[in-house]
């Protein structure tokens, strides 16, 4: 799950022993021992944490195509027939040889000024100089840096903010990006540029190293402060050297279709990556976080592949780079192997593992994004165990992509924990039993909105948001601060 959190160790008292009493039929006892089997796998040291863009990943994302291939899924990854749809991103390392100098004083780098996505690397030296908001427009006639002489070999100041008469016009919007204008003073002869002065239209294209092509010059970007004394300074000297490594990973979500040849399909996905291995070499397991959802999104494909749905198809998707940020369920959504349109809901299954750990309650979140909800979870039976519901959709998971692209969403987890997070997080702290009962209950509740001819979507208010967030702030704080 992807939260940011610092957790304090604590007593603990295995989950098992907080939720006895429930009864299992044959059937789910080798429900059971499939999960065990996959958790087991999931969490083995040859993975090594799973982390995204290694290939621990790989190897991960093989062993869920096998077992897609085996339970009968369609292949729904890419054009090619395959189970994986790859990504790729490029992740930049910065380094400490990257200087600024102007006036003969040497500023701190990541502290007075960054790099830009927009920048390659090099040096050189020459004049600093106030290009005001360095706009070049013709049709106005305007061009803010013809008249600062010959620039050829100098640096340029640049300050993102532009005149609100200028955004009210929608045909000049390419040329106030700050990829134009650097592009603009580099065609003057410019070195480089400094952007300064944060502008919220800019900053993104500013530092997208994903995906942000680079242009033939240096590009920095300085605080408020040291921009103020700059242009105090203008005519001095400047010396700048950039080292940037753009290192290109490759990801791969894991996407199976159950065709039933109906006209809807329900999204069943987990994400099957986490943390990797500690410098020290011990590894993150992630036996909660997250194999425990992917063991159970694995299971779920199993029973609908030989349980048939004539009322809905099912896409099944393993996600990668949760932890990294939502990478591979955004990925998803902006590239979709599926109509988006034809999609009833999505239940995303991430932290299952652990009920009776923190109470005997099913944490449901997204409730709140359909109308429907409410009465087909009142519906459906869940008799060992409580449910926590909570109206928002809080951006930690996966669900969060598809609740923004306006598709109604659920998200199951049993809870944070102490072990979140940490090298303790093992299978043997999960408690089986209760993942089966979970899962049992996530059928229901599929079956039960299956037979819905559609799940209205839902924006939750906005209280609604804030309210959780607050809650789940406080949640957090009394994990940082109380003493155990």
């Amino acid at each position: 799950m992807f939260r940011t959190l610092i957790l304090v160790s604590a007593f603990w008292i295995p989950c098992s022993l907080l939720s006895q009493g429930i009864f299992f039929s044959e059937n789910d006892t080798a429900a059971r021992g499939r999960i065990v089997h996959d958790v087991s796998v999931l969490t083995s040291d040859s993975l090594l944490g799973r982390e995204a863009g290694t290939k621990s990943e790989g190897k991960t994302a093989r062993y869920l195509s096998d077992q897609f291939r085996a339970i009968g899924l369609i292949p729904k990854g890419d054009e090619n027939g395959s189970y994986l749809q790859k990504f790729s991103k490029i992740r930049p390392a910065f380094k400490w040889t990257t200087r600024l100098t102007v006036n003969g004083v040497s500023y701190k780098y990541q502290e007075a000024f960054g790099v830009t996505a927009l920048s390659e690397n090099g040096k050189g030296h020459g004049q600093l100089l106030d290009g005001l908001q360095g706009l070049v427009i013709p049709e106005l006639a305007m061009d803010q840096l013809s008249g600062l002489g010959d620039l050829k070999g100098s640096f340029v100041l640049i300050n993102l903010q532009v005149p609100d008469s200028l955004l009210k016009d929608t045909a000049l919007v390419r040329k106030l990006t700050p990829r134009y204008r650097m592009q603009s003073a580099l065609n003057k002869g410019v070195k480089g540029v400094i952007f300064w002065n944060p502008d919220s239209r800019g900053m993104k294209e500013l530092f997208d190293f994903e995906s942000a092509d680079t242009l033939p010059g240096i590009s920095l970007f300085v605080k408020v402060r040291t921009a103020m004394r700059f242009i105090r300074q203008a005519g001095s000297m400047a010396e700048v050297e950039v080292h940037i490594d753009r290192k290109t990973s490759v990801y791969s979500n894991v996407i199976g279709f159950l065709d039933n040849h109906a006209s809807h399909s329900i999204i069943v996905g987990a994400h099957f990556d986490h943390l990797g291995v500690k410098k020290d070499g011990k590894i993150f397991s992630g036996a909660d976080d997250n194999a425990s959802g992917t063991a159970g999104m694995l299971e779920l494909a199993r029973y609908f592949a030989s349980h048939r749905d004539t009322l809905n198809n099912f896409l099944f998707i393993g996600f990668t780079a949760e932890e990294k940020g939502l990478w591979g369920s955004e990925y998803f959504i902006s590239h979709p192997t599926l109509a988006l349109s034809g999609v009833k809901f999505m239940l995303n299954l991430d932290m299952i593992g652990r009920l009776g750990c923190e109470g005997n309650i099913l944490e449901i979140e997204a409730a709140g994004s359909s109308p429907a909800w409410r009465e087909i979870l009142r519906k459906t039976r869940h008799p060992d165990f409580s449910i926590k519901l909570v109206r928002a959709s809080l951006p930690y998971s996966d669900h969060e992509p598809f609740y923004q692209a306006m598709i109604p969403v659920l998200f199951f987890n049993t809870g944070l924990h102490d072990d979140y997070h940490t090298t303790s997080d093992t299978k043997g702290t999960l408690n089986y039993n209760g993942m089966v009962e979970i899962l049992k209950f996530a059928e229901g509740v599929i079956s039960n909105s299956g037979r819905e001819s559609q799940i209205p979507y839902r924006k939750v208010p906005w209280i609604s948001q804030l309210s959780a967030t607050l809650g789940y702030a406080f949640q957090a704080m009394g994990w940082v601060f109380t003493i155990h």
